[in-house]
């Protein structure tokens, strides 16, 4: 792999408008950000007078983000025909693996990414990482810089995608990364028009019934340790079979630890459609532990709140055993430093 550029923000914009046709790369299991994020990147480019298109390796986005595009399919071999890109480049795209079945053929050939997450694996040839809690905001901010070239690019259809982008991935602003300048910049968003309510609406509150019987089932193996610090809920491959669930039924199931009261960390354990001895991994934390250090132990990474890895394991019990392991020795850690004295003061 050629050697990797950290540049800045207005050497990104200096990119896309010196290029004349962009492809945007998103990460596989897209969520609000990614897309979002990706969305405003293309109507940024469109309104340059520029030609952009997205592609994520899944054939489908979850349907509550649907509204978010004008497709719900974001395929390779939905591109226009005789679209050459001459800038491919990835949004929120934290590691070259995440961009799935892409990753072969566009990853060697991506030149420039935008990014937020600093434990990240940087794969562009030009990168920019910004340390703030949505990639969203990072548009956001380039959208302020062709503002002060001049150019007044924010639409509504931009303005409804970062909203969305931003709210998905600091948890309806409650994170520890959310700040001040983030009400900044969604407060310009706002001023295109966009009805945030009804965006918040589709998001939070459409849920198919599947998720409520997905929530149900991870009721039933909700289990506590280390005091109720720790709170894990799991699923098999033979549980969504037997219930007619997806993937994108349990995506959202991590919440449901996080939000009990008393828990420090929480978990959800998914097995692999494609291999039973491997686990996919979301990990949640409220106020102290760092779960991307967590997540780092089994190749993971992620944010100080929010990570993700993968573990093998013969079965789910035994996966969840080795990440409580590890999760209680850091609570210890964290206990005998004294570093919860005072946590949940305002």
């Amino acid at each position: 792999m050629s050697e990797i550029r950290m540049i800045t923000l207005e050497e990104v914009c200096d990119r896309l408008e010196s290029a004349q046709s962009v492809l945007i790369l998103t990460h596989m299991r897209p969520d609000g950000d990614t897309i979002g994020s990706a969305v405003g990147v293309r109507e940024l480019v469109r309104g340059l007078g520029k030609s952009a298109e997205i592609i994520n390796a899944d054939d489908s986005i979850p349907k509550r983000l649907q509204f978010i595009v004008d497709t719900d399919v974001l395929t390779q071999d939905r591109l226009p025909e005789g679209f050459v890109p001459d800038l491919i480049m990835s949004v929120d795209v934290s590691a070259p693996h995440l961009l799935g079945e892409l990753e072969a053929e566009y990853a060697p050939r991506t030149a420039l990414a935008i990014d937020h997450h600093v434990l990240g694996t940087p794969f562009a040839k030009e990168t920019y990482v910004g340390d703030v809690g949505a990639c969203g905001e990072i548009i956001i901010d380039m959208y302020r810089i062709f503002r002060s070239r001049g150019y007044e690019l924010m639409n509504k259809e931009a303005a409804t995608a970062l909203w969305a982008a931003v709210c998905t991935d600091t948890g309806s602003f409650r994170y520890e990364a959310v700040t001040a300048e983030t009400y900044r910049r969604v407060a310009e968003v706002m001023d295109a028009g966009i009805n945030h309510s009804e965006i918040a609406r589709r998001i939070y509150d459409s849920k198919p019934i599947t998720h409520v019987i997905a929530t149900k089932l991870a009721l039933n193996t909700l289990r506590f340790y280390h005091n109720t610090k720790i709170a894990t809920v799991h699923f098999t491959q033979q549980m969504l079979r037997d219930n007619g669930l997806t993937r994108e039924d349990i995506e959202e199931i991590i919440g449901l630890t996080r939000g009990i009261e008393g828990v420090e960390v929480g978990v959800s354990v998914k097995q692999s459609d494609t291999d039973p001895t491997l686990f996919k991994v979301s990990m949640r934390s409220n106020r102290v532990a760092d779960v991307a250090k967590l997540c780092a132990v089994f190749g993971g990474g992620g944010h100080v709140r929010a990570g993700g890895c993968t573990v093998n394991a013969p079965d789910v019990d035994t996966a969840e055993a080795m990440l409580v392991g590890e999760i209680e020795k850091e609570l210890d850690r964290l206990e005998a430093e004294g570093a919860f004295d005072g946590a949940d003061a305002l």
